[in-house]
């Protein structure tokens, strides 16, 4: 699989795209993947290709989607929240419909700054025995290392656009 995909995982909801940021601010997609009219008004804070990386991770910050995109032998979920049960839910669901035994995951949850290698196989075993938790304590976990630097301009744009004060764990 080399395709990539936005899916709102509160919704359940599944969209293919082309490229990720791109995508979102084509059209009415953002609205129809699910973003407040709050955050849609945000997109202009962000310059478009050159703030691609902070845009995607703003996004991911406060809102319900995880960015999937193929790589041949592996696919990889990126999402960013404190709990990882309805991002894990929906890559247990894509995985049914799409993920051979030996398709290696790889998932990383901002949020948390975990990052989880783990084969189908191991990931539908897992879920079978214990859920979303049991995926984590059975995967690889390392920790995921932020750009100090985009952390606090994603900090300060967030709480220029939200009005919320927020700070690095």
């Amino acid at each position: 699989m080399k395709d990539g995909l936005w899916i709102n995982y509160r919704t359940g909801k599944e969209y293919p795209i082309d490229e990720h940021e791109r995508w979102l601010r084509r059209d009415n997609n953002a609205k129809k993947l699910g973003l407040s009219s709050k955050l849609i008004d945000s997109f202009e804070d962000f310059e478009p290709t050159k703030d691609r990386n902070k845009f995607l991770l703003f996004l991911m910050s406060h809102a319900p989607i995880m960015r999937v995109r193929g790589h041949g032998n592996y696919v990889t979920f990126e999402f960013s929240n404190r709990s990882s049960k309805d991002a894990v839910d929906s890559i247990w669901m894509w995985g049914l419909k799409n993920a051979g035994d030996y398709t290696n995951l790889y998932i990383v949850n901002f949020k948390t700054n975990e990052k989880t290698t783990i084969l189908w196989k191991d990931f539908k075993d897992a879920m079978d025995s214990g859920g979303s938790d049991a995926v984590m304590r059975a995967a690889t976990n390392e920790k995921f290392k932020w750009n100090e630097k985009v952390a606090k301009e994603l900090i300060a744009i967030s709480k220029s656009i939200l009005g919320v004060d927020l700070t690095i764990e």
